[in-house]
């Protein structure tokens, strides 16, 4: 006890805490400063500007469109669609959108623009037209769908979403003290029958997520990546998903987390409504 008391005194405590409020200061600054400013965007359009093979990795909720507590009202407005066709338009370009949205909704929603699309975070994805999958349709344990329904049925305004080869909670309307404390309960009796199964559990923007393991947006942007020898590479993205992607691609990447600041990305936009601004921005060849 007394050695323990001779180290854990109060001057020792206090100098642990002012180290500490120092290294988050430092931190926040350093976060702070990637946020993207005239000098930024000027050395990222240069870049952009003397390239002439480019790969543009573009996610879709959070980043291109805004959220809405009704996924499915979060449809592409006549301002997307135009800057995804003039960006695509650009013989330089290849765009890719890459979502965790079912390839069914993207299809219907982008599938008439001249792009490729990656959906459920890879595991499907479209190349000149054609869809293409890594994974078959998954069938689903019945523990595992007892235990999402179980946690739908007990949590108000929440709701399960049965893609071909994953399963999503969706709590975004979900009142946030509930909303935690589901969220817990949830991946704790998820985790013996998904390790089971070699599932994956993947906590993202006011979602949870059960997929197959190894796939993800890092592979999908590592695929895509490999396919030609590009000279300019950006990625777009604002959840802990798109993080993953951030990683995954090369150092010279530009890489930008929308929203809060990212370790793993080079660049942060702040708010959503900005990244179309930037987009077409960075594109006008009158610029």
């Amino acid at each position: 006890m007394q050695e323990i008391i001779s180290v854990q005194h109060v001057g020792q405590w206090a100098k642990d805490f002012i180290e500490e409020l120092a290294h988050v200061k430092k931190k926040n600054k350093s976060l702070q400063q990637k946020v993207i400013q005239e000098v930024h965007f000027n050395e990222i359009r240069q870049a952009y500007t003397q390239s002439r093979n480019r790969l543009i990795i573009l996610d879709y909720d959070g980043t291109l469109a805004a959220f809405h507590s009704n996924p499915m009202k979060a449809y592409p407005t006549p301002e997307i669609l135009h800057l995804l066709e003039k960006m695509s338009s650009d013989a330089a370009n290849r765009i890719i959108i890459s979502s965790g949205r079912n390839r069914q909704t993207l299809e219907s929603w982008l599938g008439h623009l001249p792009l490729g699309i990656a959906a459920e975070h890879g595991m499907f994805y479209k190349e000149q037209g054609e869809w293409q999958g890594k994974t078959t349709k998954m069938e689903w344990d019945s523990e595992i769908i007892t235990i999402m329904k179980h946690t739908v049925k007990k949590t108000p305004r929440s709701k399960l979403e049965i893609k071909e080869a994953a399963l999503v909670f969706h709590y975004r309307d979900v009142d946030v003290w509930l909303a935690e404390l589901r969220v817990t309960q949830l991946i704790n009796d998820l985790i013996n029958p998904c390790s089971r199964q070699n599932l994956q559990i993947m906590k993202g923007n006011k979602i949870i997520e059960v997929k197959p393991g190894g796939y993800n947006k890092g592979t999908e942007a590592l695929r895509l990546a490999a396919e030609s020898n590009y000279d300019f590479v950006m990625a777009i993205g604002d959840d802990t998903t798109d993080e993953e992607m951030f990683i995954a691609l090369p150092a010279g990447a530009v890489t930008i987390k929308v929203g809060k600041t990212s370790n793993a990305a080079r660049y942060n936009i702040p708010k959503q409504a900005d990244t179309i601004g930037f987009l077409y921005k960075l594109t006008n060849k009158q610029g």
